[in-house]
């Protein structure tokens, strides 16, 4: 652990560690807990004290660890490792709603990295959740993180399958980025990859989640994804798009000015 992590860490990691059974072997440990910083950040979001989260959060901001790499090797792994134990069934949706929305507030106040550059029409997506599906914060951190590489992202969560349709029906961005966590969410999304194949069948579509690890579940879509399982495999993909896209805008004509209003 990084030696300027605040003595709550410690004191979280104490507490996980001496929950795990007696006498495991580090490998035993580890299995249960996972990366170690995550288990302190998954503990400190469900932490009765509110300031608990934030105060890792300030604290890996001062070591020097980049906005990025607090989302992805910190926020992300604890996000995980809460949505594993509510799956299994050992943590109340109550704990992982408070985490969530912990994890929310933390994103919106985070400083940026470096001032992104205008949003381009090529540089224009929206992400979005599958309706019914309640794992989020990973497509919520993704859109935060790439509106500050300098996209032009809508964010549609929480919405029904007819309402989440009408808004891809009124937007243009090129891109559009779909977050199915499993089974239970697979019928919603074949229904909607059905309408937007339809309705949009020049948008470029990224799957993200569980779903995206599953070849014969992909194959039996209504419409062609493109399957990214990484944050690094969705920047990608999003650079390949990017540079397409690019290679066939037409010239912006004088006083015209990019999108820059962003949907919650």
């Amino acid at each position: 652990m990084h030696p300027l992590l605040s003595g709550f860490a410690e004191r979280a990691l104490a507490r996980l560690c001496a929950e795990t059974r007696p006498g495991a072997s580090t490998g035993d440990a580890l299995s249960i807990l996972g990366d170690p910083c995550a288990a302190a950040m998954a503990y400190a979001l469900c932490d009765e004290d509110d300031a608990a989260a934030s105060l890792l959060v300030d604290d890996l901001l001062e070591a020097g660890v980049p906005v990025t790499d607090l989302c992805l090797d910190h926020l992300a792994p604890a996000a995980r490792r809460l949505g594993d134990l509510w799956d299994r069934d050992r943590l109340p949706f109550t704990e992982v709603a408070l985490a969530s929305a912990r994890i929310q507030a933390i994103l919106r106040r985070l400083p940026a990295d470096r001032t992104p550059s205008r949003p381009q029409h090529a540089r224009g997506a929206i992400f979005g959740a599958v309706p019914g599906e309640q794992h989020t914060l990973g497509v919520m951190m993704a859109a935060d993180l790439f509106r500050r590489g300098g996209w032009d992202v809508s964010l549609l969560v929480g919405l029904g399958h007819d309402e989440m349709l009408q808004r891809m029906l009124r937007d243009d961005r090129p891109v559009i980025g779909l977050s199915c966590s499993g089974d239970h969410s697979y019928p919603a999304l074949r229904r909607l990859l059905a309408a937007i194949a339809k309705a949009r069948p020049e948008a470029e579509i990224l799957l993200s989640g569980q779903i995206a690890q599953a070849p014969d579940r992909i194959a039996d879509l209504p419409a062609r994804v493109v399957p990214v399982t990484d944050m690094a495999g969705a920047e990608a993909e999003m650079a390949r798009i990017e540079a397409v896209l690019s290679r066939k805008r037409p010239p912006v004509s004088r006083g015209h000015s990019a999108r820059t209003s962003f949907v919650a």
